[in-house]
């Protein structure tokens, strides 16, 4: 039973991370202008708006996040490697020294890949009279690493948790059999996902668009003005991660930190209904058992969550609707 218990720890460990992760991801991407308001960015110039927007989209959250933590992961796997073997009976400690080390360098990568991005991306307008500003390419490198470094940092803590959960909870059987820097990209595609579809709330509305009616868009011609009203002058976009880390950055952490513990909360359950805990039997069919309490509490969640939702958005659009066009 003490191995059930340490799995349900160890699952709320890895939800707490999620949480962190993602919300360090979320206020990164809007530091670097990674997300929604990159078509804006690009549009900017080209309209006559002359922006000091760092601007180092040149592809995707999931694709960038993974890269980084695939170097964090491989580089983490290799020390462990030579580590591991000078600490017997105490592997913890080996990456205690080899995760930060790995995160580290995937750092020093975030930050060659943003300064190469941003000042391609900048002086490919040039025609446009836009100019590369020192100051904001100088002041964004660090905050961008920092808020990087988090994320990579719990990603792939994460990775090297769920790749030793077997022996951290006393039964090596349910060790992940994917390596772990396999684990960093399969983790790093999630968080770059859920970052950039849940977060970046800021997008210049809570500026431009607060006198407009609850719902109302704009058009796309006048989406460069974000650059003008939100960050011209001496702000930055690097300002934009005091109020981001208000409201946007907490609430993407939490829907990636709840999708992770509602996840391995049901499968850890499944598993203990069907007879798969605490040990782990060879295949039988109790593992059919598991799988469909599992799959049962999971559509459970989910129904909750679309009847929470709906009453959510009903309250919503009464307090401030309508919604134009409705």
């Amino acid at each position: 039973m003490l191995q059930v218990v340490l799995l349900f720890a160890w699952m709320l460990v890895i939800a707490f991370l999620a949480f962190i992760a993602c919300t360090f991801e979320d206020i990164e991407s809007d530091i670097g202008s990674q997300s929604n308001p990159n078509s804006q960015v690009q549009l900017a110039a080209q309209v006559g708006q002359v922006n000091r927007f760092f601007n180092k989209a040149i592809s995707g959250e999931p694709l960038s996040n993974a890269m980084y933590c695939v170097v964090a992961g491989t580089v983490v796997w290799m020390l462990l490697v030579r580590l591991e073997p000078l600490v017997p009976g105490a592997t913890w400690k080996a990456a205690v020294v080899a995760i930060p080390v790995g995160v580290g360098v995937a750092a020093l990568i975030h930050m060659i890949f943003s300064t190469t991005a941003h000042c391609g991306r900048v002086s490919a307008q040039k025609r446009f009279e836009q100019p590369i500003y020192l100051d904001v390419l100088y002041g964004h490198l660090l905050p961008i690493a920092t808020h990087g470094f988090m994320t990579t940092f719990c990603i792939t803590s994460i990775a090297y948790i769920q790749s030793n959960i077997g022996t951290l909870s006393g039964n090596p059987q349910l060790n992940h059999p994917f390596a772990l820097p396999l684990l960093g990209f399969i983790w790093g595609i999630t968080v770059g996902s859920i970052g950039s579809s849940t977060g970046d709330v800021h997008y210049g509305t809570e500026r431009e668009f607060q006198d407009r009616p609850f719902g109302e868009g704009k058009r796309v011609v006048y989406h460069g003005k974000i650059t003008r009203y939100a960050d011209c002058g001496i702000r930055t976009q690097k300002d934009i991660a005091g109020f981001c880390a208000k409201f946007g950055g907490p609430c993407t952490g939490m829907t990636f930190g709840l999708i992770i513990l509602f996840e391995n909360w049901r499968t850890l359950v499944g598993m203990l209904l069907g007879g798969f805990l605490p040990d782990l039997p060879v295949f039988t069919a109790s593992g059919d058992a598991a799988a469909i309490g599992g799959i049962v509490m999971g559509l459970l969640i989910v129904a909750a969550f679309v009847v929470g939702n709906l009453v959510f958005v009903k309250w919503v659009r009464k307090k401030c609707g309508p919604f134009v066009g409705v």
